[in-house]
Order: structure tokens, then C-alpha cells, then sequence
């Protein structure tokens, strides 16, 4: 085979000797234009979109980090009505701790709260039948829906900057789930003992 690298506007020979040619390199040339230009567009849109806010910017950790101090900064605001929150999600640890020691004396208890209807995470039994299982999920749960509620519900917040609380918020519960994790997750534990 003849290639001369330093010819490109020949085409590269199938065997020495013969015309014919192995790679037609103008046309690949002009599908690698093409290629570069049509990825160059592509570019200069995405980041037209992303200069102008009208989407979501790739997710910067400065970004975000600035998003929640600001909103943290307006939850203090009014110290009363977080404390008041505190006191709710407090109240709410105290009858799942309750909750728990009775099912751990051998009574029955009523859960201090459920998986959303749909939840997948905690379709395992386990999840309700162990009752540490059962308190590591309340107790996630019940974190998560305060989270939830603290982040939703920032008053002086524009739609937008409300609508990324709500996404970033949702995210980081969502990865910090007890079911995400092999040493809080029952089925990943069976399972392990069983190998």
C-alpha cells in the first residue's frame, strides 16, 4: 500500500502500481468540513442558550452552591417561622425515635410517615418489617419532605430561581437515599450474604 502523508490531495493507493483508489480523500475531506461545521453551529447555539438563561446552565458546582446560600440566607430571614420548621422536623424525629422503640419492644407502631405513592426505593419488605430498616427510611423521609418543603416554599424567590431549587434539592435527596447505598440498603445486603 502507498501512502504519502505528505500529499494529502492524492488519494491513498489500494496496492502500488494501481490507479485505484483505497480512501477517496477529498470526499472524506469534505464530510470532515461539513462535520466541523455542523458541530461548530451546534456549539455556538448551546452556548448562546446557556449566556442567555434561558435554560438551565451545566450544573456548576459555584452555581449552586451560590443558589443555596442565597436561599438559605432568606430562610433566615425570619428566624421565627425556621425555627418553627426546626421544631416541626424535631417533633417528628422525637415520634419516630418513639415509633421505633416500641416496634423494637414488640408492639405495634404506626409509621411517622410513607413512601410516596410510586416510591420503588422501598418496595422491599424489609424496608417495613426490619425496624431499622424501617427507621433508617422515616428518618430519610422525613428529612427529605422537610428539605423539600424549606426549599420550596422561600418567599421573595422568582419562579425560575424557585423552579432550580426545586430541581438541585430533588437531585441531591434523590443520590443521598438510603437505598443508594449498600450498607443501608436491605436487598443489597441479602443479596451479598447469599454470594
Amino acid at each position: 500500500m502507498v501512502y504519502d502523508a505528505f500529499n494529502i490531495g492524492e488519494s491513498i493507493m489500494a496496492d502500488e502500481g494501481t490507479d485505484k483508489p483505497l480512501v477517496d480523500v477529498e470526499r472524506n475531506a469534505a464530510l470532515y468540513k461539513d462535520f466541523t461545521e455542523r458541530t461548530q453551529r451546534i456549539i455556538k447555539s448551546f452556548m448562546e442558550r446557556q449566556s442567555s438563561g434561558e435554560s438551565y446552565s451545566v450544573a456548576d458546582p459555584v452555581e449552586i452552591s451560590k443558589l443555596f446560600l442565597d436561599a438559605s440566607a432568606k430562610m433566615m430571614a425570619d428566624p421565627a417561622k425556621f425555627a418553627d420548621a426546626q421544631a416541626g422536623l424535631m417533633k417528628s424525629y422525637a415520634d419516630l425515635w418513639q415509633a421505633t422503640a416500641k416496634r423494637m419492644a414488640g408492639e405495634d407502631a404506626a409509621p411517622v410517615i410513607e413512601p410516596a405513592r410510586g416510591d420503588k426505593r422501598f418496595k422491599d419488605d424489609a424496608w417495613s418489617e426490619d425496624a431499622v430498616f424501617d427507621f433508617i427510611k422515616q428518618s430519610y423521609l422525613l428529612t427529605s419532605d422537610w428539605m423539600t418543603k424549606q426549599y420550596g416554599g422561600i418567599e421573595d424567590t422568582d419562579p425560575k430561581t424557585k423552579e432550580k431549587l426545586q430541581f438541585y434539592t430533588r437531585q441531591w435527596l434523590d443520590a443521598m437515599s438510603p437505598s443508594n447505598f449498600a450498607a443501608t440498603n436491605p436487598k443489597v445486603l441479602k443479596t451479598a450474604a447469599k454470594t
